[in-house]
């Protein structure tokens, strides 16, 4: 039970006036980046309002949105003091991705039936695929344009209904799967369409014809977004997927056990990194996260250390199982599939890790 914070994300379709004043906003919002990082490198700051008196066509635009670059950039210069993030960067016209944030001010953000209304822009076409939370309460709002599309991302707060759970009924044990996705416990997989894969060649196509045009020509900028669409569309899929995946599990277990995975530092083997970029686990498990949450049921992570591939699921025996060998063979006859042998030795540990915590460690009795 609490305030729960929640993006949601929707496809919003501006007339010409509307994207031009988008566009510009854009534009006005990445200037003030750029001149107020300026100024943090030379030593000589000024406010929003001090760089808005200078640049007049400024004023078209939405003022809230400038005072939301500038906390954005106080914030990236915290987490470089922190050493948890890099020394922010200027921000270029030729990013793939263009996006400005502003809040609501006296209602100034708000869904009218169809139709959104945004501060400077008026109301606007939303393509609104899924209800926002009932009392839900819109705190700002994000206009983003990615492959020539435009979106909304409205950041909403409201009340989360339901507890906990007391009991746990269902439980399932998930290994990572380069080809799969996941295994689980019963040896069951959810067959991942791998998208990027399926597109590789028609990306390929695309990026060879626009690797011949002049650099910053029309036919270029053309050819360009031709490519981040297809980008998007793969992204799109992906995300469609794993969506349709982590709700399934989520209605019909109530503790889900997965691995604390390094994923950054698998990608760095080159045999591996196509096929972990495709999955996505990591987005996968964020998706479980939270929607275990909203529902009020638990989420596990064993240790990345604990050998769940070398222990047998029938004796707890230990021993090392190279990469290539694909079933899990111990000397107390045991024999399975080295992915599901995993999955059930994460579900058996999740499962302990879930009763030590709800009603500690003198639960289990060995």
């Amino acid at each position: 039970m609490g305030k729960v914070t929640r993006g949601y994300v929707y496809r919003i379709r501006p007339n010409t006036s509307q994207k031009i004043l988008i566009n510009k906003t854009f534009g006005c919002n990445r200037l003030m980046w750029n001149e107020l990082l300026n100024d943090i490198k030379n030593k000589a700051y000024r406010t929003p309002k001090e760089i808005k008196t200078q640049y007049d066509f400024m004023y078209e635009c939405d003022s809230q949105s400038f005072t939301t670059t500038w906390k954005h950039l106080n914030q990236a210069i915290k987490h470089k003091k922190n050493k948890t993030h890099q020394f922010p960067k200027f921000k270029s016209k030729h990013d793939h991705i263009q996006s400005y944030t502003t809040h609501v001010v006296n209602n100034n953000i708000r869904l009218e039936g169809k139709y959104i209304r945004l501060p400077k822009l008026g109301k606007m076409r939303l393509v609104q695929h899924r209800e926002l939370p009932s009392e839900s309460t819109i705190k700002a709002v994000t206009i983003k344009r990615d492959a020539g599309h435009y979106y909304v991302i409205l950041r909403i707060v409201y009340e989360q209904t339901k507890e906990k759970a007391s009991d746990v009924r269902q439980v399932i044990g998930l290994d990572y799967s380069l080809s799969h996705l996941y295994v689980d416990h019963n040896g069951n997989n959810p067959n991942y369409p791998k998208y990027y894969h399926k597109m590789m060649d028609h990306l390929a196509k695309a990026q060879r014809i626009l690797s011949k045009k002049v650099k910053g020509s029309n036919h270029y900028q053309k050819q360009k977004q031709k490519v981040q669409k297809i980008h998007k569309k793969i992204s799109n899929q992906r995300k469609d997927f794993l969506h349709k995946v982590s709700r399934e599990l989520v209605n019909k277990y109530d503790l889900i056990c997965i691995e604390d995975l390094d994923l950054k530092e698998m990608t760095k083997t080159k045999h591996f990194s196509k096929s972990i970029f495709d999955t996505s686990y990591h987005m996968f498990t964020l998706f479980l996260d939270y929607k275990t949450k909203d529902e009020g049921k638990s989420l596990i992570k064993i240790n990345r250390y604990y050998p769940s591939t070398k222990t047998c699921s029938k004796c707890g025996n230990i021993q090392d199982i190279p990469l290539s060998q694909r079933t899990y063979i111990c000397d107390c006859g045991h024999k399975m599939d080295r992915d599901q042998n995993a999955a059930i030795n994460i579900a058996t540990r999740g499962l302990i890790s879930n009763l030590q915590t709800e009603y500690g460690t003198d639960s289990i009795a060995w």
